[in-house]
């Protein structure tokens, strides 16, 4: 008596996985930014919008972040791209108020006025 293993997915031979690069596409539209910040003359922007699948995203980035520098630092990176990051941390003449401002601005861009956002938090 001789038993015989069942057909299964497993012990089928698979399919040679295809080796096509992964085809990617640009934005037809680039999303509108508006300006944020300017240093020597140089306009650094950020959305106009922030679509909720990138705040879901940045919350989750946030979330990790030992302090409220480090959250900053991400959202300037995350929405406003390194060349802007880099830009403020090399500005010698940027205040603390100042600095407070751009991630104040961020962070109602992103996740919406605080008094929303206090109440979410609390249903």
């Amino acid at each position: 008596m001789s038993a015989s293993k069942p057909t299964t997915a497993r012990t089928k031979t698979a399919k040679p996985k295809s080796t096509a690069p992964v085809q990617l596409k640009k934005r037809q539209n680039e999303a509108p930014r508006e300006p944020l910040f300017s240093i020597d003359e140089v306009e650094y922007t950020m959305p106009t919008v922030v679509p909720l699948g990138d705040s879901l995203a940045l919350a989750r980035v946030l979330r990790v972040q030992p302090d409220e520098d480090s959250k900053g630092i991400e959202l300037v990176r995350y929405l406003c791209g390194q060349e802007a990051l880099t830009a403020l941390l090399a500005d010698s003449t940027m205040t603390r108020a100042e600095w407070d401002t751009i991630i104040a601005i961020l962070t109602e861009k992103a996740f919406g006025p605080a008094e929303a956002q206090e109440e979410n938090e609390g249903n």
